[in-house]
Parts: structure tokens; C-alpha cells; sequence
């Protein structure tokens, strides 16, 4: 079977319901959807419990280099808390439609099929600063 994959810092999500997206990009960035993917790695570093600076600010971004098979997180501001895991929940495909070479969007809810647990330590060297 076919899994997507949705990442994020959260745990014991029961339901995801459709929600304006925060990214910064293209309007389809910024959806009210649940959004998810199909490659694994596109989703890892959204379930990374990163944490705001003293200020409150938290920025971060997505590089694909050519010669890695995952993709490097830019971050900006704010750290990645080490001792926090992530959590990588599976979802089943079938209210999403594709919106681009990674993502997919649903616009109804979604229940996770199953969660995976992340340790954030096995994806520091992911990071640059």
C-alpha cells in the first residue's frame, strides 16, 4: 500500500483538519489544506521540534542540493531541540490530490493510519546555519 507522510513536532494527533498553511512561497504555499508528501525525507524536517530564539522568532527553509539524497534545513532562527523527538504520522492517500513534485493536499480531514517517532538526533547534520 501507498502511504503519504506528514510531519510534525506534535503527538497523539487523532485528526488532522484542513488549516491555512504558513509557508512563505507560492500561493500554493499557503493553502487551507492538511498537507502531505509522498517522500519521506520531504517530511522529516517538518516533524523536527524546532524552537523559537529568545525573541520569539523561528525561521527555516528547505535546500535540495544535487549531491544528497535528503534535503538540508536553512536555519535561519531558532534551534533544533534534541531532546524533543518528532513524530512522522502516515496517512492513507485517497482525499489527497497532488499539487506538486512534493506535496499533496487534502481539503477534508485526515486520520493517521500510524505514527512514526522521530529522534531529532539522527537529523542534526541535515541542518546548516
Amino acid at each position: 500500500m501507498i502511504y503519504l507522510f506528514h510531519g510534525s513536532p506534535i503527538a497523539n494527533i487523532e485528526l488532522f483538519r484542513p488549516k491555512p498553511a504558513r509557508g512563505i512561497g507560492a500561493k500554493k504555499d499557503r493553502l487551507v489544506a492538511v498537507y502531505a508528501t509522498h517522500e519521506k525525507n520531504f517530511a522529516i524536517p517538518f516533524a523536527l521540534p524546532f524552537q523559537a530564539d529568545a525573541n520569539g522568532n523561528l525561521a527555516w527553509r528547505l535546500a535540495f542540493p544535487d549531491h544528497l539524497e535528503y534535503p538540508q534545513i536553512v536555519l535561519e532562527t531558532g534551534t533544533l531541540d534534541l531532546k524533543r523527538p518528532g513524530y512522522l504520522y502516515r496517512l492513507l492517500p485517497d482525499t489527497f490530490e497532488q499539487l506538486d513534485e512534493y506535496q499533496w493536499v487534502s481539503y477534508d480531514p485526515v486520520k493517521p493510519v500510524d505514527v512514526l517517532v522521530i529522534d531529532p538526533n539522527r537529523y542534526s547534520h541535515w541542518i546548516q546555519v
